[in-house]
């Protein structure tokens, strides 16, 4: 490998800007979409496509990420997501229909796929193990600070400027991490005699792309079931085809060992999976609630979701002291029924309570769900091998979207099942209450995977006092 001497707190500074940037606008959307929806002249939740293509192409190019940069070097790579992810961001502002939108958010997609894993991957290349911690915390602050100050960013853009400075936004981000990654990030290279799978990358990509866009069609509002049922049927068989692929060859696009350990799989299959989808559905559901069902502004939406993104990030200071007390099977547990529990009690709210009433239940709403995602994130990887790190990685990040694609499709389902049954024409509170009781029974049923784990699991990583002594990793 070719290097030269680089300072990785710079490098940890230029990446922030692009997972700053990518994060931002994942979460800035949201408050935007009923005035998107009004715009391209479709229901507010017919705009799920335009949050399923860009989950759905995510995850048929994240897999690739370490492969393209190895191949064409890290910083080659990395400044041209960046300029691709701008250029497609200007076209989403400048979108005039839902498909023009759609396409300018898959063309998004595809470059944040390689932005942000390759971020990640310059960081463990050029950085001493013993700054590791230090420096990936510099990276990571803005992808936490994002999602909290997001929501009121896109809502006050949409509110006192137009929806499509939400995308424009990211034109000045952009050009800062260009100048900024030419000047100072090394372009790292790697010899590998690991061959690209590319039947895997077929059969991955068209397994993953026919279920998620099935199950969004399944969730569109006037579209019959047969259609989406059968991309979906085509979709799973493709996936089983995908798993039998995978496990017959050396190299894989996307390896299944990190199954073996029951953590890993609690944490990012079963468990983890279930709980999830209340989370992402609350992120679609909620900004209809408020401005359609409320009728509160765009701002004032942003708002709320900061109230809820702040009380995550608030208790995240003691996120690490708790799991060291109470261990990771009880906070998996007791947090998977809080979060049921905070979804669920997001249906009681009304449009006649105080908005500082409503404030502080969505920021105790995001402090029930804190240590609970500290503890998912953690486990996930708390006994994979260090030289299975990377796979482990792409098969979580690969969980991730689907279950994002899962939590917003099942949440429009349930809105325009709702909808039908009450004949009203367009969607009112009621339709999204029952949207999110749907959600958060889901979600408890995770409670069941988190409950089979051994009290000591993870031990070794949160140093839990329950730990036996010398008690290693646990397998499936």
């Amino acid at each position: 490998m070719r290097s030269k001497p680089v300072n990785p707190r710079l490098i940890a500074l230029i990446v922030a800007v692009a997972m700053f940037m990518a994060t931002l606008d994942s979460t800035i959307i949201a408050t935007a979409m009923p005035r998107m929806a009004e715009d391209f002249g479709v229901s507010p939740v017919g705009l799920s496509i335009g949050i399923t293509v860009y989950i759905m192409v995510s995850a048929v190019f994240l897999p690739i990420s370490s492969w393209v940069a190895d191949r064409f070097g890290t910083r080659r790579v990395f400044v041209i997501a960046i300029i691709g992810f701008t250029i497609a961001s200007v076209l989403c502002g400048l979108s005039e229909s839902l498909t023009q939108f759609a396409l300018a958010r898959a063309l998004q997609a595809i470059f944040a796929s390689l932005m942000v894993p390759v971020g990640n991957l310059l960081l463990l290349r050029t950085t001493p193990k013993a700054d590791l911690v230090s420096v990936m915390a510099i990276s990571t602050t803005p992808a936490l600070i994002a999602p909290v100050i997001g929501p009121p960013i896109g809502g006050f853009i949409t509110t006192f400027l137009s929806w499509p400075w939400i995308f424009y936004l990211n034109v000045p981000i952009g050009l800062a991490g260009v100048l900024l990654a030419l000047r100072y990030i090394p372009n790292l290279t790697a010899e590998s005699d690991k061959p690209f799978d590319t039947k895997g990358f077929v059969i991955t990509g068209s397994a993953l792309t026919t279920f998620i866009y099935g199950l969004d069609r399944l969730g569109a509002q006037g579209i019959g079931w047969q259609g989406p049922a059968v991309l979906i049927a085509v979709g799973l068989i493709l996936g089983v085809l995908a798993v039998r692929h995978s496990r017959r060859i050396a190299y894989p696009l996307v390896s299944l060992k990190a199954l073996r350990f029951q953590t890993f799989t609690a944490a990012t299959i079963t468990g983890g999976s279930l709980i999830k989808i209340p989370f992402m559905a609350q992120s679609f559901i909620l900004p209809l609630l408020f401005q359609v069902g409320f009728g509160l502004s765009a701002f004032q939406s942003g708002l709320l979701l900061l109230a809820q993104n702040a009380g995550d990030l608030v208790l995240k200071t003691i996120a690490s002291q708790a799991l060291r007390w109470i261990g990771f099977r009880f906070a998996l547990v007791s947090g998977a029924l809080l979060t049921a529990a905070a979804t669920a009690a997001c249906a009681l709210l009304t449009a006649s309570m105080p908005f500082w009433f409503l404030f502080a239940v969505l920021f105790i709403g995001g402090m029930c769900r804190s240590v609970l995602f500290t503890a998912m994130m953690a486990l996930t990887f708390a006994d994979v091998p260090s030289d299975e790190m990377g796979d482990a990685t792409v098969l979580s990040n690969v969980g991730n979207s689907i279950v994002a694609a899962l939590g917003i499709s099942l949440s429009a389902i349930a809105m325009n099942l709702s909808l039908a049954l009450s004949g009203n024409g367009s969607l009112t509170a009621d339709d999204c209450r029952i949207a999110l009781i749907a959600m958060a029974a889901i979600g408890a049923t995770s409670v069941f995977s988190f409950m089979r784990l051994p009290r000591d699991a993870g031990a070794e990583v949160s140093g839990h006092r329950l730990a036996s002594a010398g008690s290693g990793g646990h397998s499936a």
